[in-house]
Parts: C-alpha cells; structure tokens; sequence
C-alpha cells in the first residue's frame, strides 16, 4: 500500500470526474447551454457506455504492451472483482442521467453519498478502524455536502430543511426522478469502492481489464434498459457534441476510472472517502462558471468544508514519511485478516 501514490490518483481522479456531468451535457445536448437533447434522456446512459468501452480497449492495449497477459490469465476473477467493476458501470449510467434532469450539483453530491456508504461497510465487514481525526474530516465533508446540494440552507430566518426528492424547479421538470436516480447511483458506488478495497494482491492492469469489462457490461444493460421509458429515438450528434464525447470517454474512462483502481489499492477507506470529495467542488465550480448557477452562502461554506475535509488528510499522508509499495500487501500465500473478513474476495493463491 503506497499512501502517497493513493493521494495523487485520487485528486487526479477526481479531478477529472468532476468535469463529467458538464462533458455529458455538452455531448447530449443540441444546444450547450439549452434544454433539448440530442436523442431521449437515456442517451445519458449510452454515453457511460462509451467512456466504459474506452477505457476497456487502453487497459487491454496496457495488458499487451506491458506483456501481462499470461499473468491476467493466472489471476483468479472473484466476486469482488466482478462486481466492482459492474456495479461502478450501473452507478454511473445513473449518474450520467441524473446529471441531464436534475442539478449537477445535486447529481454530484448525491452520488458522493457513496463514500460514506463504503467506510461504514469497510468499518463494518474489513474492521477497518477510524480514528477521531478522520471521523471529523468525515463528518466535515458531510455536513458540506448537505449544504452545497440544498437539502440544508441558512439564511437570515435559520435553518431551513429541504429534500432533493421534492418537486421538480424551473429548467428540470425531471429533477424528483434525476435526484432520485443520483442518489441510487450513489449506495452503488458506494458498494462499488468497498469491493475494490478486496484483492489488494492483483496487479492494476490485470484488474483494470475486469474492472471496465464488468462496467461496459452493467452499464450497457443501464442503457438498454431505460430505453423502454425513454427511447432512444434518432441520436444526431453534431461535430462540437462528439468533441466532447471523446473527451468524457478519455478523462472519465480510462483516466479517472483508472486512476481510482489505483487509489483504491492504496488508501484505507475513510481517507479515500474524504479526499474524494474534490469532486464535488470541481463539478460545483464548473457549473457555476459555466452555467452560471448562483453560490449561496450555504454552498460557499460547504465547499469551504468539502475542502477542508478533503485537503486536511491529503496533507497529512503527504507529511508522512513515503511508504514502502508493499508494506502494507500481505504475501500470496497468507491473506491478510482484514482481507479475509468477508468471503467474496481474496484469492489465497495470488495472481
């Protein structure tokens, strides 16, 4: 386990996620800053498909160029492997759609309920412990997230509490349905990255080639699957709307997927679940420069504390002294007891 190199993949990860609710819109719609879609609201879906596919094809091209593929034939698939990667492909079919019918500040924090979801099943089934450091930076990034997505405001009058499941807004006569979406896409997530923290033991490559191939699968079936509700119908994609297509497949596929492979095999969970949160200030601050969405004083103080939250154990792992890349792996032939708590996951004969 290298902390060091968890913290980099994770901000370069989330990073380029955050831009992804407004690469889908700039993809999707006739009109960047319009209403109209090119195709039914399940385009959103297919669209996961494609940064899935891509990243599917750079990690097999991965495989081939670094040789590794006697190696991803001795690696032994298991449950955790496989459903991480299929429920991140369902997850985040979800979340592209959210992010057409609701706010994409609502999409974006509603699915960052999911790290939340990960640390309590990795407390929970790995045992792993949370010290009163890293409960309060949780709880910072908590509490942010309910300011910034509107389910809690302040204003002269108190408190005032909402709900994201509420009637639709002007410009999202969906919102109910998309929030209701983005938060399902959240509890996947969530149960996405606390599989990936199993099978520590197989080699990034190897699992990345699973990973996506599980996800392309599961948000394929997303996809077709919503077509019944929304079809499809006759997708024209103008030449700005496949320009930002191929940018959402590169930065949020194999990119940013990739990338939180690698911090998923290097960081404890409630530090993953914290620094992640830089999400959703990039995706808050693209949508206000871009879309001009208004900042409350609710959503400034939140994303004050999303940072905090998030930075304050950044640096702290940064500070430390660097650790060694195995460290903290058990050897193949003796799995390590957090690893072996559940029966889903860990291979005793290694990779």
């Amino acid at each position: 386990m290298n902390r060091r190199l968890g913290v980099a993949a994770v901000l370069v990860a989330t990073t380029g996620m955050g831009l992804s609710g407004l690469l889908t819109r700039g993809a999707t719609r006739v009109d960047f800053f319009g209403a109209e879609l090119v195709g039914g609201e399940s385009v959103g879906a297919f669209m996961t498909v494609g940064r899935m596919v891509m990243g599917l094809a750079l990690f097999v091209a991965l495989l081939l160029a670094t040789g590794k593929g006697g190696l991803f034939r001795r690696t032994r698939l298991t449950p955790a492997i496989a459903l991480g990667g299929l429920l991140s492909g369902v997850s985040f079919a979800f979340y592209m759609v959210a992010a057409l019918l609701t706010t994409l500040a609502n999409a974006v924090f509603l699915i960052y309920t999911g790290p939340l979801f990960c640390t309590l099943l990795a407390r929970v089934f790995r045992k792993e412990p949370i010290s009163r450091f890293q409960g309060m930076c949780l709880g910072a990034v908590f509490v942010g997230m309910l300011l910034t997505s509107g389910l809690v405001s302040f204003d002269e009058a108190g408190l005032t509490v909402g709900s994201l499941l509420g009637a639709a807004s002007e410009g999202y006569p969906l919102q109910g349905l998309g929030n209701a979406m983005g938060l399902l896409s959240g509890v996947l997530y969530g149960v996405s990255l606390f599989c990936n923290g199993y099978r520590k033991d197989c080699d990034s490559t190897v699992r990345g080639v699973w990973n996506f191939l599980f996800a392309s699968a599961g948000s394929l079936a997303v996809a077709v699957a919503m077509t019944g509700a929304w079809p499809l119908g006759e997708v024209a994609l103008a030449p700005v709307n496949w320009a930002f297509a191929v940018a959402l497949w590169v930065i949020c596929g194999p990119v940013g997927m990739g990338c939180l492979l690698v911090a998923g095999r290097n960081l404890p969970a409630v530090e993953y679940a914290t620094i992640s949160y830089w999400e959703c200030v990039v995706s808050l601050a693209a949508s206000a420069l871009v879309f001009a969405e208004p900042l409350s004083a609710a959503t400034l103080v939140g994303g004050a504390l999303i940072i905090a939250g998030g930075a304050l154990p950044a640096l702290s792992v940064l500070r430390a002294p660097a650790a060694q890349p195995d460290a903290a792996v058990a050897p193949a032939s003796t799995p390590a007891p957090a690893e072996a708590e559940l029966d889903l996951d860990f291979d005793p004969r290694g990779a």
